[in-house]
């Protein structure tokens, strides 16, 4: 069996994911998944990045040649060096990361802000398909915006649009209080007093010692907790506060809602639609449909690629003949 193939890379501040496609965009692995390790030294995060694509291409058992990789990661690549300029991958700072996979296996590398990559991958074949435009939030080790309209992501004039990590949001920065940590944060305030939820002392001692997980607060909100079931109630209405901003700006069919929070959507969804209703109230229609991302971890390997795609597309209609 001889077919070309493109790697998809999703470089986060938690996890690395590899998957690989075909020539028809199909994704035909799983997705391998290793921990990037971020705050130990950068040979360690290598190493699980080249362990990760090398499961991937095992997995495919194709002996066609790599046409590229498509790389999607926080914040922003430096043209200059080939390094990520990402708060959450500290020890990459100034590593030609580029040009150490471009020459490592032998193809090129297409690098995208990894929210653009997962609003792409919703928007083509995810929760948003059909929608002509999409807004992607990822919530995880941050925030992160994206824009796609007309199956195609929109980066502004100078590639800043969905920068909206510094914004103000109740009482704190939009990735302080949207992302996974920002659960805790709200859970903090309501066991200290200012949520309106009354608990024994021994109870908020316990608590406060203990600092549970954005995963832990979920599973305690499932199981009626009140402190939780306040927490995430208090972050989605946050969170449709801040999407009733985008939404104002730019009026989307549909944002999609993707990240380690997300899995927690049912949780935070009905105090996020009131926040959002209020927001839009002068819309027709009630503004744009919420929904969570169908894709899971499979959409920043997807969206990653189908930027590949996109550019080798690109660059063979530059390299033909009129």
């Amino acid at each position: 069996m001889s077919d070309s193939y493109v790697l998809g890379l999703d470089l986060g501040g938690t996890k690395i994911a590899a998957a690989v496609f075909d020539e028809q965009h199909r994704r035909i692995t799983d997705v391998y998944a290793l921990p990037t390790m971020a705050n130990q030294p950068a040979k360690l995060t290598l190493l699980n990045l080249k362990r990760a694509l090398g499961q991937a291409i095992r997995a495919a058992e194709l002996d066609g040649p790599l046409l590229a990789l498509g790389m999607g990661s926080p914040g922003r690549l430096d043209e200059s060096t080939g390094s990520i300029v990402a708060n959450n991958l500290p020890h990459l700072q100034n590593f030609p990361l580029a040009r150490f996979l471009s020459e490592k296996f032998r193809a090129p590398l297409f690098w995208e802000n990894d929210a653009n990559c997962f609003t792409l991958a919703e928007a083509l074949v995810g929760a948003g398909a059909g929608h002509t435009s999409v807004v992607g939030l990822t919530l995880g080790t941050g925030f992160g915006c994206g824009l796609v309209v007309n199956s195609q992501l929109y980066h502004g004039n100078t590639g800043a649009v969905g920068e909206l990590s510094h914004c103000r949001i109740a009482g704190g920065s939009f990735d302080e209080m949207l992302s996974g940590d920002g659960v805790r944060r709200f859970y903090e305030r309501v066991i200290a007093g200012m949520g309106n939820i009354s608990l024994p002392a021994s109870q908020i001692s316990k608590i406060a010692d203990s600092t549970p997980s954005t995963k832990k607060i979920g599973g305690m909100a499932e199981n009626g907790d009140p402190a939780a079931v306040k927490a995430w109630a208090l972050f989605g209405q946050a969170l449709g506060e801040a999407i009733g901003i985008i939404v104002s700006v730019i009026d989307p069919a549909i944002c999609v809602i993707g990240g380690s929070v997300a899995t927690r959507f049912d949780l935070f969804h009905p105090t996020l639609k009131l926040a959002l209703d209020s927001s839009v109230r002068s819309s027709a229609t009630g503004g744009p449909r919420i929904e969570p991302s169908h894709l899971k971890n499979a959409a920043g390997v997807v969206g990653a690629a189908e930027h590949a795609f996109v550019r080798l597309a690109n660059q063979r209609c530059a390299d033909s003949p009129l």
